[in-house]
């Protein structure tokens, strides 16, 4: 009797734990999606295993097949993003194209899609007869555009040297961005510092993705090509500040110093200064401060290959 009094209370918890059977859980009831917007990196490269062979005799036929994935929260494959193959002489190897591939379209990560798209591009080259040995680097180079969306929680106090002596829900301080925020360029600091009516924020930028930031744009992403004459001096280390606003509302306006619309980088750090003007007659509060930036990005690898004679 104990034994099957015992089964019912456990039928019973199990049915409460699972929910009401035909019932769908609201939003409200789900767990929570991790935090999406994390990691340095944007579209990741590699070379398939032997694809290209290490070694081939002259002659055959060269496979090349590069694996792409988007590792970041930014959807790459836009008209202008492209993978270009060089390093080799064209006299030798043929059927390759100097215009490059097209970068197919590849999803970022969602706060519910844990995983950004995957896909491979590739070409096949023939190799002309020789009577000597060709090493080579065959380089890889993608040049796409990205964007980094970075959010903190900022205190704002209107008044924050009030003589009179009242509790108040926070202070100014620095913010610390660690952790990226699924790009290669990552907002990592934020430094607040209030006055009376006005908070000034110094926000601090960097390219944490190893390869090289410019200017987003149809002009420079054709630039980035290995093939055209070179991004310009007032091309590569920019970045457009795209909006800086807090609880909603732009102050972008404010942000200096910009290049028109872009910060600068000097040894992959770039910094900008931005003024939020707190309402009036307001007690001290927390807000969302949320800094958009969008940039070209150009990354790179390579592979030895050796083309043996065939005779």
């Amino acid at each position: 009797m104990r034994k099957a009094l015992l089964l019912i209370v456990l039928v019973l918890l199990a049915g409460c734990a699972g929910g009401i059977p035909g019932r769908t859980q609201t939003k409200g009831q789900q767990a929570f999606a991790p935090e999406f917007r994390v990691g340095s990196q944007g579209l990741m490269m590699g070379f398939a295993q032997n694809l290209p062979p290490l070694r081939l005799f002259s002659g055959e036929e060269l496979p090349v097949v590069l694996q792409i994935e988007n590792r970041g929260t930014t959807t790459i494959g836009g008209p202008g993003d492209r993978i270009y193959f060089t390093g080799f002489d064209p006299n030798i190897i043929a059927g390759i194209s100097p215009a490059g591939e097209q970068i197919p379209l590849l999803e970022g990560r969602t706060q519910f899609v844990t995983q950004g798209g995957f896909d491979t591009v590739s070409v096949k080259a023939t190799t002309r007869i020789l009577k000597d040995r060709y090493p080579f680097r065959l380089l890889a180079t993608a040049c796409y555009e990205y964007e980094t969306v970075a959010s903190a929680n900022v205190c704002i106090d209107p008044n924050p040297y009030s003589p009179v002596v009242q509790q108040k829900v926070c202070a100014p301080v620095n913010v610390p961005l660690g952790g990226g925020q699924g790009a290669p360029v990552a907002v990592t600091l934020v430094e607040t510092d209030a006055s009376p009516g006005k908070t000034r924020f110094q926000i601090h930028i960097q390219n944490v993705g190893g390869g090289e930031v410019f200017r987003s744009g149809g002009s420079s992403l054709n630039h980035c090509a290995p093939t055209s004459p070179g991004l310009g001096y007032d091309e590569i280390d920019y970045a457009e500040l795209a909006d800086v606003s807090v609880s909603g509302q732009s102050i972008r306006g404010s942000c200096r110093p910009l290049d028109g619309s872009h910060v600068r980088f000097t040894n992959n750090q770039a910094m900008v200064y931005c003024e939020y003007n707190a309402p009036s007659g307001q007690a001290a509060y927390v807000t969302p401060l949320t800094i958009t930036v969008r940039y070209g990005y150009r990354q790179s690898l390579f592979k030895n290959v050796e083309i043996l004679p065939s005779t």
